[in-house]
């Protein structure tokens, strides 16, 4: 046999070290299960051992690119390639370490709805990010964190999800357009899931592919005025039993209209909300009355949301004024749980705002095939992961998680 054959055999992929350990079950599970886009011939290195190196490496701080990946997991020693599930050459008598090329053309050609699907599902609770005591990072937002349960607990009888798009500016593609993804997160938690389309602007054609593999079942969808589209709303209520809130603009100039033209002088305020911060003070006032024949697929109620904002610091004064529809009717949700749920629905553009400046998301230039795509939903996971741990901010847990035993506890993939 020639001896690169022979190398290429000794090096086989196996999935467990010399000692035979099997992958433990949930995350290691999950990866093992992804559909491999390589061809059977010449696979050295499992799949599952890729993906862990790529999320593991993501998670250290200031690892953002694939270069980056590329020097993580040459200073790894050889322990870490055995918690890692490289493969062990018996030739060479060592655990075998990738290089940069062979995780970007797997990112490249992997299926990214399965990728999502495989890091960005439900992940067991209580888990710490670390085997000893909780980081004085973490231990100093104890108070903090309790009040975020606090208004977590207050969301249980009203699930929500929002829906939002974001480009990645960094990322164009041979023909010039920028790579555009559409995601949905829950209203103050994780990203869910995520899918590409062509341009912002064909969002709407992708919104039942994106949130049909969902249980919407009695959730309330939330989205900005260009998701305002009546096949889109007729089918989240009929096919997924869901409820919406639909922001109206422009863009349905018939329905804006007589929204607008209600005697909303007569209407009490519902609820009114004041809060200072990021130099501004803004008082919301939210109106919601009960109204038939608007024309629009499932609508009980119309919203008037309006929005007084002060500048602490040159004293100007601005007021906002916007429109929505939503199925629910008064017994389903009070106008203070309105007023809530159409305020967190801006939850998913700050996981957006992390993916840019805590990751670089922006400033990425990786654009081919389903990479670009793929390496956000390695961004989302590290995201969910660490705000689980028990962190406020990200960058911080990705300080306290650098080494591979770390970032494999974090994810539970130890």
């Amino acid at each position: 046999m020639p001896a690169m054959a022979l190398s290429r055999v000794a090096a086989r992929a196996v999935e467990s070290g010399p000692d035979g350990q099997n992958l433990a079950p949930g995350a290691w599970h999950r990866l093992e299960a992804l559909p491999d886009p390589r061809s059977p011939q010449g696979r050295i290195y499992p799949l599952a051992c890729l993906i862990a190196i790529a999320l593991c490496a993501f998670t250290a701080a200031g690892n953002d690119r694939f270069t980056a990946v590329g020097q993580w997991i040459k200073r790894a020693g050889q322990a870490d390639l055995a918690r890692l599930h490289a493969p062990w050459d018996p030739i060479a008598g060592r655990y075998r370490a990738p290089d940069e090329k062979t995780i970007r053309v797997v990112l490249d050609r992997l299926d990214p709805r399965a990728l999502a699907r495989a890091l960005l599902g439900p992940r067991p609770s209580g888990r710490q990010s670390s085997s000893g005591p909780a980081p004085a990072s973490v231990r100093g937002y104890r108070a903090r964190r309790a009040a975020q349960r606090a208004r977590t607990l207050a969301r249980a009888r009203l699930r929500a999800v929002a829906v939002d798009g974001k480009t990645s500016r960094g990322a164009r593609r041979a023909d010039g357009t920028r790579v555009h993804l559409l995601g949905v997160a829950e209203h103050g938690g994780r990203l869910l899931d995520h899918l590409e389309v062509d341009v912002k602007h064909n969002e709407t054609s992708h919104f039942t592919e994106l949130l049909e593999p969902l249980d919407l079942n009695d959730a309330v969808v939330t989205f900005d005025a260009l998701h305002t589209v009546r096949a889109n709303l007729d089918w989240l209520v009929r096919e997924k039993q869901a409820h919406y809130i639909a922001v109206v603009k422009q863009n349905q100039p018939l329905l804006h209209a007589r929204i607008k033209a209600l005697p909303w002088p007569q209407v009490p305020a519902g609820s009114v909300t004041r809060e200072t911060g990021h130099g501004r003070t803004e008082t919301r006032t939210v109106k919601a009355a009960h109204v038939s024949g608007l024309d629009f697929p499932h609508a009980c109620q119309a919203l008037k949301i309006t929005r007084w904002r002060k500048d602490t610091a040159a004293g100007k004064v601005s007021r906002e004024t916007a429109y929505a529809v939503t199925s629910l009717t008064s017994a389903d949700a009070s106008s203070q749980d309105l007023n809530r749920l159409v305020r967190e629905h801006w939850s998913i553009e700050v996981h957006h705002h992390i993916r840019d400046t805590t990751f670089g998301e922006d400033n990425s230039t990786s654009r081919t095939s389903n990479g670009p795509a793929n390496l956000a939903t390695i961004r989302a996971a590290v995201i969910a992961a660490t705000k689980d741990a028990g962190y406020l901010h990200v960058p911080e847990g990705r300080r306290d998680h650098t080494t591979p035993a770390e970032t494999l506890h974090l994810h539970g993939l130890d």
